[in-house]
């Protein structure tokens, strides 16, 4: 239903007359903590989303107004403030009504606006495929998450619900609503400390995808739960007997159980069978307070065997999402392994209603525990977005980046960092700041020096060695890094070298056509330079340039533009082309590629080529990749080889052809071995039954210690041939 049936409520505000009653189910549950102010300005909430969905009806074939009711009980349940319980009343408004934003801002408050808007689901979008579709959806909704938590809240509860009335919708969407579930909105409940809806999200997702497999775990659950109920009694009152024997008198302790998806992950992954899984026994231990906590610790491991290894501290660390507990497995009775946490009540409260157990209109201080760490998550997005090039590519880093399995890290200054697990120090560096990870050369761990893709370790200490020079990104960091900070920065970083190389080798190709009539670059200045930028169309130079670095104009085209700003033209036939140096293999401060077909080394006569992936490439000049562009087009230069300051090597490629004996190639190998020359690669072929032919690939310094080996190879008996190959005609 559309605003323009709901005319009276939008201009009176709310007539007393026209509110409807709200249902006693939410009626009783808001008077428990709720005021009668907040109690009015929700049940305006329902009028408004009663009448706007008036007519509608869901699949199962009841009123739409049944599904926001439904959202809301769960968010009571949390007991979240009023401006939420609104938004969860209304958040399908927006969508399915064709209501306006700036309207229920007028009555309900900026707020309660922005939060439906960011729980909509976003109206319909044009995508070309579902994927797509999905991967923008994902990109607004983590945004608007990112400008307020509730957001993720109310979204939670909303697809909770859905989830529990699924069997209504077609087979296809079930299975699809089901992995998304799974992929982002399990994780994502896990993240923001919200356990219970995850669990619940978990199992109902993996009953509609998998119903057999659900109902053989459920059974098998079931016939166990006997004796092992005997069991687990028997441990409980023996810990609750030994707490209280020891002072802790207002211990709880609870059999723990797993939820059935959590189960059947966990026999997936240890390839271990079902009776093995549940020989794992978990308790929970609730006090009052942190320094019982580590008492308990104390007395239990004084009762029962601690197993090595099988300790974690998650009070002193917090995980990211807020959960705090002490970790430990025992053996109990005749030897039965057991797992206890321990915790306070108020870390029991976080760990099952995560942010919502904190939410900020209880107290006047949103910056503490979970909040604050789904805050910082949550506002991280946003630079994400500004880095991914596209919906997909965020929406891939977002479901990467929801991963349970971290790793706790510590700077030299003792900082201590949360990771996922399989960071490296390339992830560690972009997490302390872009800054860093953009700088990085090097790194420590544990004081020692490790390479840049060793997977970190809990505990370790990390050292980040950075450079004040530029560093360029090596896109092989792609392979092995596994946070989205770090992915999206070394993107970002790639991309602007790219458009770097770009905007030089565009130089390059444009002085290098204007020396031709012994012009320069910085002949044109002020107001001429700009005439002839609004001549071609662009706003800078730097922008024209980098266009045609990237292929996207033509150097000679451009450069006549540049002849007329200054009233001359070019006669090719009179003006000899000036060469680009080579120096450190770099052509005034662009890195250069040495072309892969023909193989240049110092000292060669070379041509060097504007590519536009790959920046500068140099050639050897007879290549036949080359040589039919060679003052045809302006992409192609000459270039000069000038002193190397620094050593260099250089591949060269060598085809030889020797009797066919044996240890032929154990005698052509020791010749460059003794020659202090190192061979990359040897190829074989058989040429016939006298001849075999080898092609090698060695590091070269210039042409002339190429020519020395090619020399002592000729000379041995067994060689009947030795060329070097550049891939000429």
């Amino acid at each position: 239903m559309s605003e323009t049936v709901l005319p009276s409520l939008l201009s009176k505000n709310f007539p007393e007359t026209e509110l409807v009653k709200l249902p006693s189910s939410l009626y009783k549950r808001l008077k428990t903590y709720l005021d009668y102010k907040d109690i009015k300005k929700i049940q305006k909430a329902y009028t408004f989303a009663f009448y706007a969905h008036a007519g509608q009806k869901r699949n199962d074939g009841s009123d739409y107004i049944t599904h926001p009711v439904d959202v809301t009980k769960i968010l009571l349940e949390l007991k979240m403030d009023p401006d939420s319980i609104c938004a969860a009343l209304m958040h399908d408004v927006l969508e399915d009504c064709n209501v306006q934003k700036n309207n229920l801002s007028k009555i309900f408050g900026k707020d309660v606006a922005d939060i439906i808007d960011g729980v909509s689901k976003l109206g319909k979008l044009d995508m070309q495929n579902i994927e797509e579709r999905n991967a923008n959806n994902l990109q607004k909704m983590a945004l608007a998450m990112a400008k307020d938590v509730r957001v993720i809240l109310v979204k939670l509860c909303d697809r909770l619900h859905n989830m529990r009335t699924i069997e209504h919708l077609p087979r296809k969407k079930q299975i699809q609503k089901s992995k998304e579930t799974l992929e982002v909105y399990g994780p994502l409940a896990l993240r923001v400390g919200m356990q219970d809806i995850r669990a619940e999200l978990e199992d109902l997702s993996f009953k509609c995808m998998h119903p057999i497999r659900m109902e053989i775990l459920e059974s098998a659950i079931k016939s166990s739960s006997g004796g092992r109920k005997k069991i687990v009694d028997k441990i409980r009152k023996e810990l609750k007997s030994h707490l209280k024997t020891n002072d802790i008198e207002n211990a709880a302790v609870k059999g723990r159980e797993k939820n059935i998806y959590s189960i059947y992950n966990k026999i997936k992954r240890k390839h271990k069978p079902f009776s093995e899984i549940l020989d794992v026994y978990g308790f929970r231990i609730l006090v009052d307070s942190v320094d019982d906590c580590y008492r308990s610790l104390g007395i239990i491991h004084n009762y029962f065997s601690p197993i090595e290894n099988k300790f974690k501290d998650y009070i002193a660390i917090p995980k990211t999402n807020g959960y705090q507990a002490l970790h430990t497995s025992l053996l109990a009775l005749n030897a039965f392994p057991i797992e206890v946490q321990i915790q306070t009540r108020s870390m029991w409260a976080t760990a099952n209603m995560g942010i919502a157990a904190h939410w900020g209109y209880k107290t006047k201080d949103k910056n503490q525990g979970p909040e604050l760490r789904a805050s910082k998550w949550l506002s991280s997005l946003i630079d994400l977005q500004k880095k991914s090039s596209n919906p997909t590519e965020f929406a891939e880093s977002i479901k990467k980046d929801l991963d349970s399995n971290e790793v706790y890290l510590f700077s030299p200054k003792g900082e201590i960092f949360a990771l996922k697990s399989g960071a490296t120090p390339i992830d560690f560096a972009y997490e302390v700041h872009t800054g860093l990870g953009n700088s990085i050369i090097g790194c420590k761990v544990n004081r020692t020096e490790a390479p840049l893709n060793v997977e970190l370790e809990s505990g370790q200490t990390v050292e980040i060695i950075t450079s004040s020079k530029s560093i360029d990104a090596d896109p092989a960091w792609l392979n092995f890094v596994v946070t989205s900070k770090a992915r999206s920065g070394i993107r970002t970083k790639l991309k602007n070298q790219k458009t770097s190389s770009a905007r030089k080798a565009g130089k390059l190709m444009l002085e290098s056509e204007l020396n031709r009539s012994g012009k320069s670059l910085s002949d044109y200045r002020g107001s001429s330079l700009k005439r002839i930028l609004d001549s071609i169309g662009v706003t800078s130079l730097n922008k024209l340039l980098t266009e045609l670095g990237s292929g996207k104009r033509t150097g000679n085209i451009i450069a006549e533009r540049f002849y007329s700003g200054l009233k001359i033209r070019k006669d090719s036939e009179e003006i000899d082309i000036n060469p680009v140096s080579i120096i450190d293999n770099h052509i005034e401060g662009v890195s250069v590629v040495f072309a892969k077909c023909c193989r240049p080394i110092f000292g060669d006569a070379v041509i060097a080529h504007s590519d536009t992936e790959r920046g500068i490439v140099v050639h050897h000049k007879q290549c036949k990749q080359v040589s039919p562009f060679i003052n045809k087009d302006p992409r192609y230069f000459p270039a000069i080889w000038e002193d190397s300051k620094k050593p260099h090597l250089y591949t060269a490629r060598i085809s030889v052809n020797t009797e066919n004996k044996i240890g032929v190639l154990s005698d052509l190998v020791s010749i460059f071995t003794k020659s202090g020359i190192n061979i990359e690669q040897v190829n074989t072929k058989n040429i016939d039954r006298t001849f075999t032919g080898f092609e090698i690939e060695a590091d070269i310094e210039n042409i002339d210690h190429l020519n020395k080996i090619m020399q002592k190879v000729r000379s041995k008996k067994f060689t009947s041939s030795c060329v070097r190959m550049i891939n000429e005609k």
